[in-house]
């Protein structure tokens, strides 16, 4: 008797673990984001005089870890922003590699680091469902901006995977079965 009551109290806890994980959690904020300067150089030669531009992007420092157990979740974060020729993009820590160490940010030369999401083709807002790992943001413009930092605005809602809920409730469901019936045996 005493095992199907604790069966029963167990099946309890699952089905509330469950709902309480299935409801899930949400937050937001809003983040600076910044653009590296572009550099301009004149060549005199050949004459006529030519101005060459070159832009850059903007890696943020500081890294976003996704642990491990993250993976049992079902997350969604949006990003968006409301200026214009500028954009916002996701990329694995490790692109980092392949920038300069500058003061507060790594300065990316365009087009050599790869976005994982957003980017330069995602107008003015993404969603991203992120993957157990570190990443890190980057900040872009069109060729010749001279927007420096603009806002960009972030949520993220998290609940448990129904990969993970499904069988937890058929396991509830189990010994709820088990605690209310019992097992039947030959006589």
């Amino acid at each position: 008797m005493m095992i199907r009551i604790g069966a029963g109290i167990i099946a309890i806890i699952i089905v509330a673990v469950v709902f309480i994980g299935m409801s899930g959690v949400s937050d937001g904020g809003d983040e600076d984001a910044m653009i590296p300067p572009c550099d301009y150089e004149t060549s005199m030669v050949p004459p006529p005089p030519t101005t060459t531009t070159t832009c850059y992007w903007g890696m943020s420092e500081q890294t976003l870890v996704i642990p491990d157990e993250a993976a049992a979740a079902d997350i969604d974060v949006e990003v968006s922003w409301t200026k214009n020729n500028v954009w916002v993009g996701i990329v694995e820590a490790s692109e980092s590699d392949h920038c300069d160490k500058k003061d507060g940010y790594f300065e990316c030369g365009k087009g050599t680091v790869t976005t994982i999401a957003g980017g330069e083709s995602s107008g003015k807002g993404f969603t991203w469902s992120p993957e157990p790992g570190e990443y890190r943001f980057l900040a872009g413009g069109e060729e010749g901006e001279e927007l420096q930092s603009y806002t960009v605005t972030w949520a993220y809602d998290a609940g448990l995977s129904l990969v993970i809920a499904g069988p937890l409730l058929l396991i509830s469901a189990g010994l709820a079965y088990y605690a209310a019936i019992g097992l039947k045996r030959d006589e």
